[in-house]
């Protein structure tokens, strides 16, 4: 009896501390703050660069010291343009543009400027933009030399022409060819929009050494409450030599270097959307640079600094950016900006889906996916009944267990009587007189315990094995709303307008509870205090929990209690018909 008290005890202990470090995880402590020399920029019209002087993340040594640029060899000698020389007279912002995605770069710099996502939409319901705001910092695809410094060739004006490429079913689509050439370098981006929705992208900076292209950081606009959610994560993660990776932004404290051998693709990601860069040629690695972002962004100044830089507490978040360092002159890769929809990443030949993350029930949240994915299109248009009726096949697929769980806790409670004797009748054995443990009454005691359970055919670990069986199932659920876009902005009814994050108003949480706590005075109640005592916190505790987790969760584990509390009492009135 001892032991399956303790067992009892560790098991619930054990489910609050999983569930408590699903809620509110660990923060990593920050490293100690460094100097960082920040400098007005030059050029305060542009909309997308780092001017000459100024300084960011990428735009400034670390030292602070050392800010001088690099040297760029004469413009006559490193390319051949039909042209002497190959600049814009203003700055424009050319467009692809197809059914999906409405992709805007800028002529300063050739950098991409916005990319919005026409399928999926924004807190305000206006098309998503993955292209997070930001100060003087660079733009996705803007160039760094030495690792640390803004090229001169970001604040350059590049002409641009747009094309379209038929008969290569591989880079079929529109086109935009940028060029420039003078004083500040010698540089060509191409980039085509093909029909999947890649963005192919090819650079060649000419005469230049030591050159890197900026992915990230950041993708889309979150406001204060998702930056500092401890659902939304923000991560790099990358696939190579076979092994999926993944580095955390709250726990990167120095830049890691991942080799582009063997590399098939890394990504900038969040819970639902991700920047993917898929090196093809001429990419010598990819650094991985974690940097802190200013909550509010003032014009000319950058956003993001380096990790170490001194800040008020809660007034920055970590964020990453990926460098992709160029082995030559020349540089190609395939980029997908998007949602993490597993039914599409699955089809391409990429391996993408592997930025779905599922976590430690990967195995049943697929199915659970899959499951709401085909009810959802074959039967509810609508994701909150496609969990109820998710919740409903599940119970039906548990109800064997649930029904020999609560027959063995009925017999368990009709035998209690027999059990407190016995622990009566040992309760003063189970100690000698110098207080210490007396283990063979206690073996006695436990022996007498398990014949009486033995002779009336109950067995007393009947009553958790639903428990630890549906405990997989609920994280599972967890995860899949956490991670699955396709339940991002889905609503069910009334004010429940999206599925993967808290009810605003509590009523769900609440009614959670009060469910919980009616059907834990259906069921029979545990023989052994200590576990009648844990029983009736728990319901309290998880309700307090509840308050943080999404709604289609809260949905799920509302359908399952009230159907618990359904089978619970035609058990009681088949037994009493007995």
């Amino acid at each position: 009896m001892e032991n399956r008290r303790l067992f009892t005890a560790v098991f619930l202990s054990a489910l609050i501390l999983v569930v408590w470090n699903y809620v509110f995880p660990p923060i990593p402590p920050t490293s100690a703050p460094a100097d960082v020399v920040e400098l007005d920029s030059r050029d305060s019209t542009s909309r997308s660069v780092l001017a000459d002087e100024g300084s960011s993340a990428v735009g400034a040594d670390y030292g602070g010291d050392g800010l001088e640029e690099e040297e760029f060899p004469e413009a006559e000698s490193i390319l051949e343009f039909d042209e002497e020389a190959v600049i814009a007279e203003r700055e424009e912002y050319p467009v692809l543009e197809n059914a999906s995605v409405r992709i805007e770069f800028s002529s300063r710099g050739a950098q991409l400027t916005s990319f919005l996502l026409k399928e999926d939409l924004a807190v305000g319901g206006e098309s998503l933009e993955l292209i997070r705001d930001r100060g003087s910092d660079p733009y996705p695809f803007s160039l760094v030399v030495n690792g640390t410094k803004s090229h001169r060739l970001n604040s350059a004006l590049f002409r641009w022409e747009q094309e379209s490429e038929q008969g290569d079913r591989d880079i079929e689509g529109s086109v935009l060819r940028f060029r420039h050439r003078s004083e500040r370098g010698a540089a060509e981006k191409v980039f085509r929009l093909l029909p999947d929705g890649l963005l192919k992208v090819e650079m060649t900076v000419l005469g230049q050494r030591d050159w890197s292209v900026v992915v990230g950081p950041g993708l889309r606009n979150l406001n204060e409450k998702e930056l500092n959610s401890r659902f939304i994560e923000r991560n790099v993660g990358y696939f190579r030599g076979g092994d999926l990776e993944t580095i955390a932004s709250r726990k990167q404290e120095e830049d890691e270097l991942i080799p582009a051998s063997g590399l098939r693709w890394v990504s900038l990601e969040d819970n639902f959307f991700l920047a993917a860069v898929l090196p093809e040629e001429g990419i010598r690695e990819v650094l991985v640079r974690p940097v802190f972002q200013r909550h509010e962004i003032e014009e000319g100044k950058p956003r993001f600094l380096p990790v170490g830089t001194p800040l008020d507490k809660d007034a920055g978040t970590r964020e990453q950016m990926l460098l992709l360092g160029a082995s030559g002159q020349h540089m190609e890769m395939t980029t997908l900006f998007g949602a993490k929809r597993y039914s599409k990443l699955s089809k391409m030949p990429h391996g993408l889906e592997g930025t779905v993350r599922w976590g430690w029930f990967g195995f049943l949240s697929k199915p659970l996916y899959f499951a709401l994915e085909w009810i959802h299109k074959s039967m509810v248009p609508n994701y909150g009944w496609a969990i109820i009726l998710v919740t409903c096949l599940i119970k039906i697929l548990f109800f064997p267990l649930t029904y020999k769980s609560q027959e063995s806790m009925g017999k368990m409670q009709e035998l209690n009587p027999k059990v407190q004797a016995i622990r009566a009748k040992y309760r003063s054995k189970l100690k000698d007189r110098q207080g210490r443990p007396n283990a063979d009454a206690t073996r006695q005691m436990n022996e007498e315990v398990m014949q009486i359970y033995k002779t009336a055919g109950v067995n007393p670990a009947a009553g958790c094995l639903p428990l630890l069986l549906q405990a997989p199932v609920f994280f599972a659920f967890f995860r899949l709303l956490s991670t699955a876009v396709e339940l991002r902005n889905a609503p069910w009814i009334g004010w429940i307008s999206d599925l993967s994050v808290a009810d605003p108003n509590y009523v769900l949480p609440l009614v959670m509870g009060g469910t919980s706590i009616a059907l834990q005075r259906m069921m029979p109640a545990p023989p052994d205090p200590m576990q009648r005592r844990m029983m009736q916190l728990l319901p309290v505790m998880f309700t307090f929990f509840a308050f943080q987790f999404p709604s289609g969760l809260l949905l799920y584990w509302i359908t399952n209690n009230v159907l618990s509390m359904i089978q619970q009492g035609i058990t009681m009135r088949v037994k009493q018909r007995g």
